[in-house]
């Protein structure tokens, strides 16, 4: 029996940790989760902005995405955005893709969420 496959598209910042947490959660349930990061949502992704927000104490990520990248959540950022942010350090464990990647995996999963 294969697994599920769920696949997020996160596009607002503010739903990062909400998605993250159910990520978790599935993947926890031999679940295969995948989650890309497209437009603002693309900003958690990097290293300043995600410490920025924990020392607000607006929400501290960085610990999520260490949980879902150990429960083998896949996490994506999409190139366009990432490459066109000046100075952005990705968090260690995220791959670049572009938008056709996103639509094969949307295109085989079993649930695909937008946030």
């Amino acid at each position: 029996m294969s697994k599920k496959r769920t696949v997020y598209f996160i596009t607002k910042s503010e739903n990062a940790p909400i998605v993250l947490q159910e990520a978790i959660q599935f993947a926890e349930e031999s679940q295969e989760v995948m989650i890309f990061f497209d437009l603002d949502g693309s900003r958690v992704l990097d290293q300043g902005y995600a410490r920025k927000m924990a020392r607000e104490g607006i929400y501290d990520i960085l610990p999520l995405f260490e949980t879902a990248l150990q429960t083998g959540v896949k996490l994506y950022g999409c190139q366009m955005n990432v490459m066109l942010a000046c100075g952005m350090q990705c968090i260690d464990g995220v791959e670049h893709v572009g938008v056709s990647t996103f639509l094969d995996l949307a295109y085989e999963a079993d649930a695909v969420f937008s946030y």
